[in-house]
């Protein structure tokens, strides 16, 4: 058996590398994973929404998996029911929440966590009302 100069390896680490990398990346996605920063329990007090929901104090849970549920006013816990139901993902700084029952093409947002908080602003594509008026700001993590 010959050996392989040290040169080819070389580009055939480079090229198996340069394959696996993505493969891990479509394997994230596939996965719904979301940065554990954005993980859990979240309240912030939102005006009257034009679908005829009364101001007060929402609460949404995000899930590691991409699940996201949102609780009306008058919600103590995010283990209730929750109102709705709906998907984010996450690629870098953006965060694609949607569809969502009343919204239904996805809308991307910027985002930013830390220990206690979530802030969130419209990026792009939002064109429901009701959507930006609920996600839109600071949100509190509920301990």
């Amino acid at each position: 058996m010959s050996r392989t100069p040290i040169a080819r390896r070389l580009a055939l680490l480079a090229l198996a590398v340069g394959i696996s990398a993505p493969l891990v990346g479509t394997a994230e996605a596939a996965s719904g994973r979301v940065p554990q920063s954005l993980v859990g329990c979240w309240q912030r007090h939102v005006g009257a929404l034009p679908v005829g929901t009364a101001a007060g104090v929402w609460l949404m849970r995000i899930s590691s998996g991409g699940e996201l549920a949102a609780f009306t006013p008058g919600t103590t816990s995010c283990s209730a029911q929750p109102d709705f139901t709906g998907t984010v993902s996450v690629t870098g700084g953006h965060l694609t929440i949607g569809p969502l029952p009343v919204c239904a093409k996805k809308a991307v947002y910027t985002w930013k966590a830390g220990a206690t908080g979530l802030t969130l602003h419209v990026a792009s594509g939002e064109s429901c009302a009701a959507r930006r008026l609920l996600f839109t700001g600071a949100w509190k993590k509920k301990t």
